[in-house]
């Protein structure tokens, strides 16, 4: 038995269709391809050769911050940053390293160093209320203008 094959018309709306499925594959791919180059740059904007280490000398031994035991700031710090612990020079402690250039992560190194130290984080709480003399009014202005020039 013979087998046929049956065309079908295209009609004018199915090809219609056809040029804008491209558009929309061509537009999707250009999309594609800048968020790629994006990233891209994005990454080697961010080598670790490219951001500085934030160190701090601390008073502890090594071996204790390298265990089980060692403080959970210090394990949420190594979670999301490049760590380095080493004996400090001159045998002053232990020399804390965290590859990082965000300012949020330097105030956890620094409230890792106070807990080590001080076995609590410091916290400045603000200057209670209080009004300004006549003389503090205008004396405030003066002394902020001295102190940004500097002395000559």
């Amino acid at each position: 038995m013979k087998r046929t094959r049956t065309f079908t018309r295209r009609t004018r709306h199915h090809r219609a269709r056809a040029p804008r499925r491209r558009g929309l594959l061509l537009a999707g791919a250009a999309a594609a391809g800048a968020t790629a180059a994006m990233a891209a740059r994005a990454l080697r904007s961010r080598r670790p050769e490219t951001v500085p280490w934030y160190a701090v000398t601390v008073e502890a031994d090594p071996a204790a911050l390298t265990g089980r035991d060692r403080p959970d700031l210090l394990a949420r710090l190594a979670e999301r940053h490049e760590i380095r612990i080493s004996r400090a020079p001159g045998g002053r402690g232990t020399e804390i390293a965290v590859r990082t250039a965000d300012g949020a992560t330097r105030e956890q190194v620094r409230a890792l160093k106070q807990l080590l130290e001080t076995g609590e984080v410091l916290r400045v709480e603000g200057q209670p209320e209080g009004r300004r003399t006549a003389f503090g009014r205008t004396a405030a202005p003066v002394i902020r203008h001295l102190t940004r020039r500097g002395p000559r």
